[in-house]
């Protein structure tokens, strides 16, 4: 619900704060008081393209600001955490937009820079703003599937059925890559080739590392032998051991037990290194045939690691080599297995495509049959509406195209919602739609700007009652100049404009029960009299007691 609206330096407005009832809130004024300048700045607030036209004379910059409350289980929550906002549903949403005098605007959702683009699919989720003259979403036949669905509590079975057909889309590409990425008989005869070629030379991860560590140990054979050599010739200098031996007998006749035994534990010790140097270099031997065998496969190893990267890489490419081939040897066989699984995927979506469409006309049905008594509500007594289908391509909706026809006068023909031209007729028909979609689209507030246009009488009372039915569901702010209108409403704001210093200024305030009287009688007569008030105190009891 639109809780709060504050305007500052905007047109003719220099400063203006509204509370907003969260049932029916009328605005009446005199014709060019700057009625509908409310409008235009709440549609400034969500995005709407303007320019620097819209600053005051009062100040450098223009700003509007709003402030929504919602429920836990809105759904514009889970679109702000999408996008990257930390919403708590007890805070209220706060949206601003600023524009200097330079043309340039900013705008903030709980007070974070955004763009105004995000402002206006933001608005989607909250407002929804009707004037005589624009195209909404309930004129546009792009919109008549989406509402149908969501008349008919189509969720469950949409999703079902999307699960099918993004199945189905998968299948099909599958089937469209595979049949692209046919090669030629030249390709073939190489990768073929190659394969034999790999499959020879039999690559493993344990081949290449085994090769590299006796390749490693036979380039240092030499060295290794020198060093070998060297250590027993340490110990045959003087007889290194012989002489140890005989000290055994020294540290035995000094009666110290601990230091006899480190000493003979040195001496074995020392004999042990001794006899595994000799093994060592008794083991090492070099071939030169097997050398040389060596590094002729370290070498084929490096050459195919400049194509292929590692010894993963070949074995990869092996394995690319091997699909290929199968593939273009099995190529038909190959394709119609896709061909079956896209087939199998089309029959299974078509299927629930199906099923949606016998829901949707069942519900179309029950949709037709609520606009008519809405129309018939709204003194249309011979209104006619119909949800006329055609079957399409099979698309992410199903196969249906749905789109609204009306006919509002008796012996008329029945032609495209979009088409209705009449403003009085119009205007009952969006209030009438939007009484049913009002529960369906999960929009909160309404905004209507004069679109009681040529219409008066009984007809006007009708439309107060529907809109103050309509605010059982939603917040309805509407702009009038029909008193049986504002005579139905909960909050009552008048807009006004008046001089000061030479300038003009546009002013909103909240009527009193006594000040909406008089209001409504000026509304009425344009005096204000004795028979004026106790009319307007009469039509304001009606409208109160609906």
């Amino acid at each position: 619900m639109l809780q709060h609206l504050a305007i500052k330096n905007y047109i003719l407005i220099q400063d203006i704060s509204v509370d907003l009832s969260d049932n029916f809130n009328v605005f009446t004024g005199e014709t060019g008081s700057g009625k509908s300048m409310l409008v235009d700045a709440l549609n400034f607030a969500f995005g709407q393209r303007s320019s620097a036209s819209i600053v005051g004379k009062y100040d450098n910059v223009s700003r509007v600001e709003v402030i929504f409350a919602v429920a836990d289980n809105h759904p514009v929550i889970p679109y702000l955490e999408e996008i990257g906002f930390d919403v708590d549903p007890s805070d209220p949403i706060i949206i601003s937009r600023d524009m200097n005098r330079d043309g340039k605007s900013n705008a903030r959702i709980n007070h974070r820079i955004v763009t105004a683009s995000l402002l206006r699919e933001l608005a989607g989720y909250l407002i929804d703003i009707h004037s005589q003259h624009e195209t909404q979403s309930l004129l546009n036949s792009k919109q008549h599937l989406n509402l149908l669905d969501r008349f008919a509590s189509m969720q469950e079975s949409l999703e079902t059925y999307n699960h099918l057909y993004r199945t189905y889309k998968e299948a099909q590409r599958d089937l469209e890559t595979f049949e692209s990425s046919d090669i030629s008989p030249d390709e073939i005869e190489r990768a073929e080739a190659m394969l034999r070629e790999l499959e020879q030379f039999k690559p493993s991860v344990d081949d290449y590392t085994s090769l590299s560590e006796n390749l490693e140990t036979m380039s240092n054979f030499e060295q290794y032998q020198t060093i070998y050599s060297d250590m027993l010739e340490i110990f045959k200098q003087n007889d290194v051991l012989a002489r140890f031996y005989d000290g055994l007998s020294l540290y035995e006749k000094l009666n110290n037990e601990t230091l006899g035994e480190k000493y003979r534990e040195a001496y074995f010790l020392l004999e042990d290194v001794r006899d595994t140097v000799q093994a060592l270099s008794h083991e090492m031997q070099f071939d030169a045939y097997e050398f040389d065998a060596y590094q002729s496969r370290m070498y084929q190893y490096q050459q195919y690691f400049r194509k292929f990267g590692d010894v993963e890489g070949i074995l990869a490419i092996m394995e690319t080599y091997d699909a290929l081939i199968h593939r273009a040897k099995h190529f038909d066989e190959i394709r119609e297995d896709f061909q079956n699984i896209r087939d199998v995927a089309l029959e299974a979506a078509t299927a629930a495509a199906e099923s949606l469409s016998v829901k949707r006309r069942a519900a179309a049905v029950e949709l037709e049959k609520a606009v008519e008594v809405q129309l018939h509500d709204l003194m249309l007594e011979h209104a006619r509406f119909e949800v006329k289908f055609s079957s399409v391509k099979l698309n992410q909706s199903g196969h249906d195209s749905v789109q609204f026809y009306v006919s509002m006068n008796k012996g008329e023909d029945l032609a495209p919602l979009d088409k209705v031209a009449s403003g009085g007729e119009l205007s009952r028909l969006m209030l009438g739609l939007k009484v049913i979609f009002s529960r369906v689209q999960h929009i909160d507030t309404i905004v209507f700007d004069e679109i009681d246009t040529g219409v008066s009488g009984r007809v006007g009372m009708r439309i107060g009652q529907k809109m103050k039915d309509l605010s059982k569901d939603a917040q309805v702010l509407t702009i009038t100049h029909l008193s049986s209108v504002a005579a139905h409403a909960h909050q009552h704001y008048k807009i006004s404009k008046s001089q000061e210093d030479e300038a003009t200024m546009t002013s909103i305030d909240q009527l009193t029960p006594e000040e909406q009287v008089e209001q409504l009688s000026l509304i009425m007569s344009g005096t204000i009299s004795n028979a004026s008030l106790l009319a307007a105190q009469e039509l304001l009891k009606e409208g109160q007691s609906f």
